[in-house]
C-alpha cells in the first residue's frame, strides 16, 4: 500500500518538508470515521517538536549582537565618565566639585573598567551604578548637568545584560533537545501512521485510506528522487575532484 520510504536518504530540511506536506494534506482531509486521530496526533506532535528544534538550532547567533551592545555600553560609559571629568575644569565651583566627587567614585570602581573582560565589566558597572544611585550622588550628577549622560549609560548597560540573559535562556532551551532523537521520533511517527493506515484498511477497507496512501507515496517518490539526485551529484563531484 505504501512505498518503502528510506528516511536515511533525507537531509533534515527534506524530512521536515516531507512531514509538512503530509501534515497539510491530512488537515485538509475529512477524517470522520477513519480512526486515525491518535496516530495523526502523535505525528503532528513529533513534527511540531522537530520544527521547533530545527528553528532553535538555526536561531540567530548572539555573538555579533552582544558585540554591538557591548560597544554601545562602552561608548555611553566613556561619554558619562568624560563628561564628569570635563566638569572638573568648569569655572562653576559647584559643577567642578560635583565632577570631582563623581570622578573619584568612578576611579574606585575602575577608571578603565570598559577595557576589561565583559563579565568583569558587568560586575564593576553594577557596583558603580549602585553607589551612584544614592540620593547624594544623584544630586551631584544633577548639579553637574550629567543626568541624561548617566541615564544613557544605565540604559545601554541594561540592554547588554538583557541580551546576555536571553542568550543564556536560549542555550538552556537548546540543551533540552536531543536533536537526533527528535528527528528519529518524527521518522518513527511517520512509519507508525503509515502502518496504522495499512492495518485499518485491511480490517475495514476505505477509499480515503487509499487516497492518503496515494498522496504519501507521491511525496515519498518526490523526496527520494531529490535525495538520490543529490547523492549522485555529490558522488560525481567527488570523482571529478579526485581526477583533477
Amino acid at each position: 500500500m505504501f512505498l518503502k520510504m528510506t528516511f536515511s536518504l533525507l537531509l533534515i530540511d527534506e524530512l521536515l518538508g516531507y512531514g509538512n506536506k503530509i501534515s497539510k494534506y491530512l488537515k485538509s482531509l475529512n477524517k470522520e470515521g477513519l480512526q486515525l486521530d491518535a496516530a495523526i496526533a502523535k505525528f503532528e506532535a513529533m513534527l511540531a517538536r522537530a520544527l521547533e528544534a530545527s528553528n532553535r538550532s538555526k536561531s540567530s547567533d548572539f555573538t555579533s549582537l552582544l558585540h554591538e551592545k557591548d560597544f554601545r555600553r562602552d561608548e555611553s560609559y566613556l561619554a558619562f565618565r568624560n563628561f564628569m571629568e570635563a566638569c572638573m575644569h568648569r569655572n562653576n565651583e559647584t559643577v567642578a566639585n560635583a565632577g570631582g566627587t563623581i570622578c573619584r567614585i568612578i576611579r574606585g570602581h575602575g577608571w578603565s573598567l570598559h577595557a576589561g573582560g565583559r563579565k568583569n565589566q558587568s560586575a564593576k558597572m553594577a557596583s558603580l551604578s549602585k553607589e551612584l544611585n544614592s540620593e547624594a550622588n544623584q544630586a551631584l550628577i544633577e548639579a553637574a548637568g550629567g543626568k541624561d549622560w548617566y541615564t544613557e549609560m544605565l540604559t545601554d548597560n541594561a540592554a547588554y545584560e538583557s541580551l546576555t540573559e536571553a542568550k543564556s535562556v536560549d542555550e538552556i532551551k537548546k540543551e533540552d533537545y536531543n536533536m537526533d532523537q527528535v528527528y528519529k521520533n518524527l521518522r518513527l511517527a511517520c512509519e507508525e501512521l503509515f502502518d496504522t493506515i495499512e492495518v485499518l484498511n485491511r480490517i475495514a477497507p476505505n477509499e480515503k485510506y487509499e487516497d492518503i496512501a496515494a498522496f504519501v507515496n507521491e511525496c515519498s517518490q518526490e523526496y527520494i528522487t531529490v535525495a538520490r539526485a543529490r547523492k549522485t551529484k555529490s558522488a560525481k563531484e567527488k570523482i571529478e575532484e579526485q581526477e583533477a
